[in-house]
């Protein structure tokens, strides 16, 4: 393990804060992200809850990316898609940041702007479009960081964005991410089609589905943890999507009419709905 102060300036992490490492979202996810700007920085920690703010609602996350840096001692943590920092700044309360290099990469200048206040170096980049080089310096270690993020990909830009990012890792190098997916495949089709309903092309996979992707593309699953379910409200909702009330009965009865009132995915609410998205924690090893 280096030194402490040399990460602390190493050269390109000061240059990198607020650098770029791609100069756009790209066509697999940028529309979507495009779409959500009204809902990025300093109003993000309030939405759905506070779930995306919430220690406690982090604390498997933050427990299984610090096991896995205890179990590999990488260099530099990269947090992919890593918004506002939170989760870097939960893992540098926890120590970690005393012993590697904390590196935020995002592609939304607000979300930029709320990590750069929260004191975490950040790279401006997109998630299916950066290198390695950019967030990670040549002859050091990486671990892995994702929450929440490869839904955004759809369907069909999945397997390309899975095998970007097993491109920009080393052979025995460990992602951990927090990914939206289901056990039973009606209930990802189910979360499907109302996505599909707020006329986004974001994809959730069922578990095996997913695992299959993710071998395919050079990552081997070591294990698969739990992760608290983030409880979605069709007015929240709206306010993301821009969805007008119309909208918002058109969708309720659509979902109903197609699946029923799933119980644990999508419950019908007076003039709305709620609807959950299950996460699971996976530790990832990048393999030859």
């Amino acid at each position: 393990m280096y030194p402490v102060a040399a990460h602390r300036g190493f050269r390109g992490l000061a240059a990198f804060r607020r650098g770029r490492a791609g100069e756009t979202a790209g066509a697999v996810m940028g529309e979507d992200l495009g779409a959500e700007t009204g809902v990025h920085g300093a109003s993000w920690g309030r939405m759905h809850g506070g779930y995306f703010s919430d220690p406690a609602v982090a604390r498997p996350l933050v427990d299984a990316v610090r096991a896995a840096w205890d179990a590999l001692r990488p260099e530099v943590v990269v947090d992919l898609g890593g918004g506002t920092g939170f989760l870097l700044s939960r893992l540098r309360e926890a120590g970690l940041g005393r012993e590697a290099a904390l590196v935020n990469l995002d592609c939304s200048p607000a979300q930029l702007d709320a990590a750069a206040a929260a004191g975490v170096a950040s790279v401006r980049g997109s998630v299916d479009g950066f290198r390695r080089e950019a967030v990670v310096p040549a002859g050091r270690s990486a671990l892995w960081l994702m929450r929440s993020v490869l839904h955004y990909a759809g369907e069909a830009g999945l397997a390309p964005l899975l095998r970007h990012l097993r491109a920009q890792a080393k052979a025995g190098e460990r992602w951990v991410h927090q990914t939206a997916c289901f056990e039973r495949p009606e209930d990802a089709d189910c979360l499907n089609a109302l996505y599909r309903g707020m006329r986004t092309a974001k994809w959730y996979p069922a578990v095996a589905d997913l695992r299959e992707r993710l071998s395919a593309a050079g990552w081997r699953a070591v294990s698969v943890l739990p992760a608290p379910a983030l409880r979605l409200d069709s007015g929240e909702l709206g306010l993301r999507y821009g969805l007008d009330e119309a909208e918002i009965a058109g969708i309720r009865e659509s979902i109903a009419g197609a699946f029923g009132g799933r119980g644990e995915v999508f419950r019908l609410r007076p003039g709305g709905f709620q609807a959950d998205l299950h996460y699971r924690i996976w530790i990832c090893d990048a393999v030859s």
